[in-house]
């Protein structure tokens, strides 16, 4: 008798000829890929003004599926005695958009398009390509680095090859999850530092064509963004500064490191991101504990793009707590630094996807700060055709 595993790994090895019985009682529909749209609609994480993933972005996806002889949608997707096993009950693969409007075509890991031969579809005939399994629920897991969107692939490369999900990486952490680690203190700009953006959504094939059942994929960052604006005080008695001044401004107790999903829960749901904890006893934190008794500092980027009516800007990815913001400047007449910590910022929790904007005026030895304003990352502002992200504020 052919297992309910044998039959799902035939199925995607081979795909069907004709609407071939599955033991789930379901069918998987002949020659039915899956094909795919990607981008995000509301809150956009694209690199052009319409909401779409720019052409030649790369991502690797997951399929998760029912493979059980009596599973329903509300079964487990994996368990104990059935664990989570390539063409059993999942399969990954890689994809890259090739148009304007976020159609995403199968590839192999390395992306190469040397001696490649495509199908009607645009795929690549050698890749693994998506099948429907079975009228069940399918969940989707896809992941990217939105810094690095045409560089990345799954190969073993060093350098590029971060693109991978289970199980290519099995790292667990203490709570059982499949989680990818991130270190969020690397690069000299933003654009150096990891902005992973996942996508999760749930579907099952209930129109009668491949077309009719397109996946929308909506990436979301996983991360926060935060943004320091910075300007003289408007106080008369106040000293004047410029921009050279303004030496640095560093957020107190974020995480260093941080962690994103790459693999379900067995009840189809996604684990949350997850900020690694800050130790003060660490012994790495024991030069710096009386001055910064919250024991991590970032150091935020000089932003290319300076918010309009401020003097510098700062710009950075983060996650976990800001607990204080600290910012250094020195006045321009005398051998006078000073280093102010803005007391207003206590335990601001970043929330995925969120940008965070400080306006902050400049004075001796303290700070006058406006209320912190808190939005859409991505939704702030709007997206040049060559990627350049123009803010709201700078169209003032």
């Amino acid at each position: 008798m052919v297992t309910a595993a044998l039959a799902m790994a035939i199925a995607l090895t081979l795909g069907a000829c004709t609407e071939a019985e599955v033991e789930n009682g379901g069918t998987q529909q002949s020659q039915e890929p899956v094909l795919f749209t990607v981008g995000n609609i509301g809150s956009a994480v694209t690199r052009a003004s319409i909401g779409y993933l720019q052409a030649d972005s790369r991502f690797v996806c997951s399929m998760f599926f029912h493979a059980g002889a009596k599973d329903t949608d509300n079964s487990a997707f994996y368990s104990t005695a059935n664990p989570l096993a390539s063409d059993v009950n999942m399969t990954t693969t890689w994809l890259k958009i090739n148009d304007a409007t976020g159609n995403a075509v199968y590839r192999q890991s390395s992306f190469s398009e040397t001696g490649i031969t495509l199908d009607y579809f645009g795929f690549d005939k050698a890749a693994k390509i998506f099948y429907w399994q079975n009228r069940l629920n399918h969940i989707f897991l896809a992941l990217t680095d939105n810094n690095k969107l045409k560089t990345q692939d799954g190969t073993d490369d060093t350098t590029a090859g971060t693109l991978k999900l289970f199980p290519d990486v099995q790292t667990v952490d203490a709570n059982g999850n499949y989680m990818l680690e991130y270190d969020l203190t690397t690069g000299s700009k933003m654009t150096d530092q990891p902005d992973p953006i996942l996508a999760f959504t749930t579907m099952k094939p209930e129109g009668a064509s491949p077309e009719a059942n397109r996946v929308e994929l909506l990436f979301k960052h996983q991360f926060a963004q935060v943004q320091v604006n910075l300007k003289n005080s408007q106080d008369a008695t106040s000293v004047v500064i410029g921009n050279s001044e303004i030496i640095s401004v560093e957020l107190l107790g974020v995480a260093e490191k941080a962690y994103v999903p790459y693999c379900i829960n067995a009840d189809g749901t996604l684990p949350a991101v997850v900020a690694e904890d800050i130790n003060i006893d660490e012994a790495k934190y024991n030069d710096t504990k009386k001055s910064n008794p919250y024991g991590s500092s970032f150091s935020l980027f000089v932003s290319d793009n300076t918010t309009s009516g401020y003097l510098k800007t700062f710009e950075g990815i983060a996650f976990g707590t800001i607990q204080r913001i600290r910012v250094t400047w020195k006045e321009p007449d005398y051998d006078v630094t000073h280093t102010t910590i803005l007391n207003s910022v206590l335990e601001q929790q970043l929330e995925s996807g969120k940008k965070y904007i400080y306006n902050i005026e400049l004075r001796r030895s303290s700070i006058a700060q406006v209320t912190p304003k808190i939005v859409d990352w991505g939704t702030d502002g709007t997206y040049e055709a060559d990627g350049t992200i123009v803010n709201k504020d700078d169209e003032k």
